[in-house]
């Protein structure tokens, strides 16, 4: 065995349960929080989508606010990942890049949920104003400009995002959103031209 003792084995085997019932409630807030919004959401639901009491919740989260403060961490990793894998091939500025994968990203009920709707208002807008996706996009926007006023660098890039977080609602609840994401692309296009 290596000098490994059995106790070793078993403290691991039980840190990876622990791991797995965390992730597990995470996947359920996720889906439920996702499907019916955060005030309609319970723990108990949460609890009863993965299997479990709400004991391991309130174990591992806290409280219901702290359990969706990480599921829209879990939002923020999926928006981050799809802004750091821009096309080198492709024509389009990194921006443009980054407004469609965001979109294809909104495609999905449950993020739009959690993300556009729920966020902003149960976690406020500070949180959003101080996130790691902000400042990745803010990064993403300001790439290029030479005007060395940060204010005014800041100032733009917080308009966009609140432009671009409206109109992301807008096509995602349109009757066709591939259509609607066509119609809006020249028009953000514009915007970023304008604005950058």
């Amino acid at each position: 065995m290596g000098g490994r003792r059995v106790t070793d084995f078993k403290r691991r085997s039980q840190a990876e349960r622990r791991a797995e019932t965390r992730n597990q409630v995470l996947e359920s807030a996720c889906f439920l929080f996702g499907k019916k919004g955060y005030a309609d959401t319970s723990l108990g639901d949460i609890a009863a989508g993965c299997g479990v009491t709400t004991r391991p919740i309130y174990h591992y989260f806290g409280n219901k606010m702290a359990l969706f403060s990480a599921v829209n961490d879990v939002m923020a990793e999926r928006v981050l990942a799809a802004l750091s894998r821009p096309d080198s091939n492709s024509n389009e500025h990194v921006v443009t890049q980054g407004w469609a994968a965001f979109l294809d990203l909104c495609d999905d009920p449950h993020f739009r949920q959690i993300v556009l709707v729920d966020g902003p208002n149960i976690l406020g807008r500070d949180r959003w104003v101080s996130s790691a996706v902000t400042s990745k996009a803010m990064e993403l926007l300001t790439t290029g400009n030479n005007n060395p006023k940060q204010f005014h660098s800041e100032l733009k890039s917080r308009m966009m995002m609140a432009a671009l977080a409206e109109a992301a609602m807008m096509i995602a609840e349109a009757e066709d959103a591939k259509w609607a994401k066509r119609q809006a692309k020249p028009i953000t296009e514009e915007l970023f031209n304008y604005l950058s």
